[in-house]
């Protein structure tokens, strides 16, 4: 059994239309250490400006914690720890976001001390044909540098008529991808039509697409059901493979149906279409479905 007491308190601003603000401060306790804290704040603005308002958004953060449990302590079938050394993490984060219509600017930075991360081990054995064999293992590390994260994101939203167009374009980096692997880029695009047939039906028809640059992505481990950082030695890239999916959606007073296909663009032999290391996407699947509320 482990047990906790938390002292915190709050300070909070939600009336008014201009300005808001959240601030969290909390300190926990095993007993006898009060090494653990978190301290958030959140706060808006908004400025009216030609008929519409700039949005200003700031957050941020600062926890110290303790390693949660598993990596802690973890008896499996096939994988067994008892980490009795390891640090407490020390998180620190500061965001801001600038947004005027359709048009939103996001920037993150992070700062991470004693990193926590599970990482797996490939140790290859006797080739028996033309694979090779490897035995898998994991475990859990800690960082022993900090590491920083950077983050800027841009969404741009676009409307003609009945014509839409929504996108998010992220650029990313880390200053240690051994540890904390991310794209560089990372973009999403969704463009569709949005109408009325009849004045009475609803529709929306459209294709999204999704893409990242190529990087050495986490690597899913069923060991322990969890995502890990790939073997130093045996590693292999994602990425660079924009995924389609085309669909159409319906909407009858209280009926809502849609009809999608996902991965259009797959083709047998060509591409990577890996958004994690060694289980391939779904070549196309057709998806459709319907939705009706009852309503005395």
């Amino acid at each position: 059994n482990e047990n906790y007491i938390t002292l915190g308190g709050q300070l909070l601003k939600q009336q008014g239309k201009i300005f808001h603000y959240n601030i969290l401060g909390e300190m926990r306790t095993t007993g006898t250490d009060w090494g653990e804290f978190n301290v958030e704040a959140d706060a808006s603005l908004n400025v009216p400006l030609r008929k519409d308002s700039l949005h200003f958004a700031f957050n941020g953060f600062v926890r110290n914690e303790r390693p949660s449990f598993y990596y802690r302590h973890y008896h499996g079938r096939n994988a067994w720890w008892d980490n009795t050394d390891l640090n407490k993490m020390l998180h620190s984060r500061v965001g801001a976001t600038l947004k005027y219509k359709t048009t939103a600017l996001t920037a993150h930075l992070e700062n991470i001390q004693n990193y926590l991360y599970f990482k797996e081990t490939l140790t290859r054995t006797d080739a028996s044909s033309e694979y090779t064999d490897f035995m898998h293992s994991v475990g859990v590390k800690q960082a022993s540098k900090n590491i920083q994260l950077l983050g800027i994101t841009l969404k741009q939203d676009f409307k003609l008529g009945i014509l839409n167009w929504e996108n998010e374009l992220t650029y990313q980096i880390s200053s240690n991808k051994d540890v904390l692997p991310v794209p560089t880029f990372t973009g999403y695009t969704n463009l569709f039509l949005l109408f009325r047939l009849a004045k009475v039906l609803q529709t929306e028809i459209g294709a999204d697409m999704i893409y990242f640059t190529k990087y050495y992505a986490p690597a899913y481990s069923p060991i322990i059901g969890q995502y890990v950082v790939q073997d130093d030695t045996y590693r292999t890239k994602t990425g660079n493979y924009p995924i389609v999916n085309v669909y159409a959606n319906f909407h009858l007073k209280r009926t809502r149906f849609y009809i999608m296909a996902s991965h259009v663009n797959y083709s047998s032999g060509s591409g990577n279409p890996f958004l994690v290391p060694h289980y391939p996407t779904n070549r196309m699947v057709i998806r459709f479905g319907i939705s009706w509320n009852f309503i005395n």
